[in-house]
């Protein structure tokens, strides 16, 4: 069991994040740019507002909407995280997005991926 912050998980989502954000932005002149770009504040909100495989409390924690700052995970815990990132990262939901997504009820979606107590 490790004591991790907030900051750390949402590090690990910008690495995930990055590696496909120019995909999602779609536009054809960052697609010469290196294969790592990274990912606005703004994206990283709505990468985690509209991942399914989260709960509530897990993306309050994520967005700072909680008094809590540091979590105790496990290593198990913390690989199953970044999975689910990985995936959502390359989902074509995700990477398709337009503004037709982002309001539907598709984007509030909550999954069963909690915090680990």
């Amino acid at each position: 069991m490790t004591s991790i912050t907030v900051e750390y998980l949402v590090d690990i989502i910008v690495r995930q994040v990055g590696k496909t954000i120019t995909l999602r932005r779609n536009n054809p002149a960052e697609k010469l740019m290196p294969e790592y770009c990274e990912a606005t504040d703004e994206e990283i909100v709505d990468f985690i507002f509209s991942i399914p495989y989260f709960d509530i409390k897990l993306k309050d924690f994520l967005l700072g909407n909680v008094d809590l700052h540091n979590i105790i995970i496990s290593q198990t815990w913390e690989n199953e995280f970044i999975k689910k990132c990985s995936h959502w990262a390359e989902d074509m939901h995700w990477l398709d997005a337009g503004k037709e997504y982002f309001e539907s009820p598709l984007k509030i979606a909550n999954g069963d991926f909690s915090l680990p107590y």
